[in-house]
């Protein structure tokens, strides 16, 4: 495409310059504009020596595209496929990407649905992901959790995220499956201190032995939980 520009010599034109060509160059720039993470500074493109230079910072900051990291090349991916689909008639289309989160960052997880909508807004997009961050990322949206139903068979079910709003936390839990995000090493450690302690009734004493117990094995943090634990297991 950037070849579009054409090549001149002082008043002679060696290549004339192909409108077409320019438009799909500087479209496909501004459309990563929008897609690229804000703290990657992203402004330009340039060619040197047959190399793509991605120009950051105002100058500042460059790198080639072959020396991208993954998460930044599968964003650039993407969007070219993405761009070189549309097209100047602007008439609706479906994306359909599996497993969206992939190879991004969890914070480039949390932008990527919203930046591509604002890139491509005739494209209507159908992903799957296994993140929480991807899953509300976008408010007006469907969100739809594959389950086992009482007959082992996989079936949909439309979630309802309008009428309340679900952080990462709650999303591992009633959408993904994921009760806790407390490592399973820390589960069996936090469940031999609560062991230890829960057939007494909680003294002021005891608390403090427990706390100390949880924090000689990193787990000070979970001090609260192991309260709550103690107090609901001697209802």
């Amino acid at each position: 495409m950037i070849n579009g520009y054409g090549v001149k010599s002082e008043t002679k034109v060696i290549m004339p310059s192909d409108p077409q060509q320019i438009k799909n160059f500087e479209g496909f720039r501004d459309a990563l504009r929008l897609i690229l993470p804000k703290t990657l500074g992203f402004e330009d493109l340039e060619v040197r020596d047959y190399e793509i230079v991605f120009c950051c910072n105002k100058g500042a900051d460059e790198f080639l595209l072959e020396t991208a990291s993954g998460g930044i090349a599968a964003l650039i991916d993407i969007a070219w496929q993405i761009y070189m689909f549309d097209n100047d008639a602007k008439e609706p289309f479906a994306v359909v990407i599996d497993e969206v989160e992939n190879h991004l960052h969890p914070s480039m997880q949390r932008t990527l649905l919203p930046s591509l909508v604002a890139a491509f807004p005739h494209a209507k997009f159908i992903v799957t992901t296994h993140s929480p961050l991807i899953v509300t990322s976008v408010e007006n949206s469907h969100v739809y959790a594959l389950r086992y139903d009482e007959n082992k068979k996989v079936r949909s079910y439309l979630l309802d995220f309008k009428s309340e709003v679900k952080n990462a936390v709650d999303i591992l839990d009633e959408v993904l499956g994921v009760s806790t995000t407390i490592p399973d090493w820390a589960i069996v450690k936090l469940t031999s201190i609560i062991r230890k302690y829960a057939d007494a009734d909680p003294t002021a004493e005891s608390l403090v032995n427990m706390r100390d117990d949880l924090e000689r094995n990193g787990l000070g943090r979970l001090f609260p939980q192991a309260i709550a634990t103690i107090a609901g297991d001697n209802k």
